[in-house]
């Protein structure tokens, strides 16, 4: 028998990780056999269930994390738009225009998006603590650059759809730059989302969103890919395990909902492992 815990003892995961002990489901040696009515019906809303209450924790967490999250999800969409662009369109066609504008109106909105919290964040008043001023600095700072990144994006974009139609297009290099600034600005976000968390707070949720709402939220709900989650589902089962402990037992002072809200979330995931391991 092999065991599927859910919190493997003295395992590290990343050095934020601290070594737990908890109960642990036991499973046979045969492959796991999920089959897709119970992917589909039953695993992927628990799992989007989860990844909505960690957004709304991390909102309660910090307000500014609202705006954060809402550039996380403008940028993610942005960038598999743009990849799904780039495999089906080698030629323009009306449909392919038709796309490319709608990826440059993506960018009109993320350009609000970015003035947003750099507006709010201008008049918050940071006088607790000189690690609190430097969270908010830091934040403004990349903001500020990931606007001018995003003022790059939008240029390469209209270059890109004015040459579209013409003779210019098979020479237009600009393309080549689209994607890895897209990329490069969905990782600056994916820090943004707790970049306002005390240090230490930060460090765990930043451990868990690398290791299962990543993971989640690109592999297994976007792509629905049910042979990616069966086959990391140790390492995820780890991740999200090891977050639970340290938030429900007292290693952080957090409010009493949060950690109700995260038992519940625990629930959810639990009773997701039942039905793939049954």
């Amino acid at each position: 028998m092999k065991l599927l815990f859910i919190i493997l003892p003295f395992l590290w995961i990343q050095a934020s990780f601290a070594q737990v002990k908890t109960s642990y489901f036991l499973y046979s040696d045969k492959k796991i056999i999920l089959d897709d009515r119970s992917f589909n019906r039953y695993v992927l809303p628990q799992l989007s269930a989860i990844t909505q209450e960690f957004y709304h924790i991390l909102k309660n967490l910090h307000p500014i994390h609202e705006s954060t999250i809402n550039l996380y999800r403008q940028l993610s969409d942005s960038e598999r738009m743009f990849k799904k662009f780039r495999k089906e369109c080698s030629q323009i066609d009306e449909d392919c225009y038709k796309k490319l504008k709608d990826l440059y109106g993506k960018t009109r909105e993320l350009d609000h998006l970015i003035l947003k919290p750099q507006a709010t964040l201008i008049k918050l008043e940071s006088t607790q603590t000189t690690q609190e001023l430097e969270a908010f600095l830091h934040l403004i700072s990349a903001l500020g650059e990931m606007s001018n990144q995003n003022y790059r994006l939008m240029h390469a974009l209209e270059e890109y759809i004015l040459t579209a139609n013409t003779t210019f297009f098979p020479y237009y290099d600009g393309r080549s730059l689209i994607e890895p600034t897209l990329h490069k600005m969905l990782l600056s976000s994916e820090l943004m989302l707790t970049q306002l968390l005390e240090t230490k707070l930060r460090e765990d949720f930043h451990a868990v969103w690398m290791h299962f709402f990543k993971d989640v939220d690109q592999k297994i709900l976007y792509e629905k890919d049910k042979t990616y989650m069966i086959k990391r589902l140790e390492e995820l089962n780890l991740a999200w395990n090891t977050f639970h402990m340290k938030m429900t037992k007292g290693n952080h002072n957090i409010p009493k909902n949060i950690v109700s809200l995260i038992k519940i979330m625990h629930n959810r995931w639990n009773s997701c492992l039942k039905i793939i391991l049954r």
